[in-house]
């Protein structure tokens, strides 16, 4: 009797983990996309009343080893990211570094949230650095399971590091 319970139980609670993963992935990418509207609302608002805001943003390519920890390997990967440079009080004001999730960055993560009302209050230049592997910032070599060794936060924060 206990062993068939623990035979019903088990794929239960397997199918339960999966759909709960599968949920929360979910709900991230609508917040995702929620924020998206809510930032290209902001930006035509602000077109509208004759601001331009993308005249500050500028985008840029970078470069980057693909294996930081192994100098011999050589192989490299380009990666993206975006410079707002509309309330940076230079050269001495800060710079806030925001690094993109799992999943592509635009030019509106430079300009709305509170990052940016942060950046606006305390002079700072603002970048969005695309997560290695995701939007365009993709490995060369593709997206194997064999190519996937590289993704990881210790090889994602080490620019962040620099």
């Amino acid at each position: 009797m206990l062993f068939s319970l623990v035979r019903c139980l088990i794929p239960l609670l397997l199918f339960s983990y999966v759909d709960s993963g599968r949920i929360l992935r979910t709900i991230k990418q609508r917040v995702r996309e929620l924020q998206l509207q809510k930032n290209k609302q902001l930006l035509l608002t602000l077109t509208a009343s004759g601001q331009q805001p993308l005249q500050h943003v500028k985008e840029a390519w970078i470069h980057q080893p693909l294996n930081h920890f192994n100098r011999q390997d050589v192989n490299t990967f380009t990666q993206r990211f975006f410079v707002n440079e509309a309330y940076w009080q230079r050269p001495d004001g800060p710079v806030f570094l925001f690094i993109g999730g799992e999943g592509p960055i635009y030019e509106f993560d430079v300009l709305a949230g509170h990052h940016v009302d942060m950046a606006e209050e305390h002079g700072a230049l603002l970048l969005a650095l695309e997560h290695r592997f995701y939007g365009d910032s993709i490995n060369p070599d593709g997206l194997k399971t064999e190519n996937l060794a590289d993704l990881s936060s210790q090889q994602a924060l080490v620019l962040a590091l620099f």
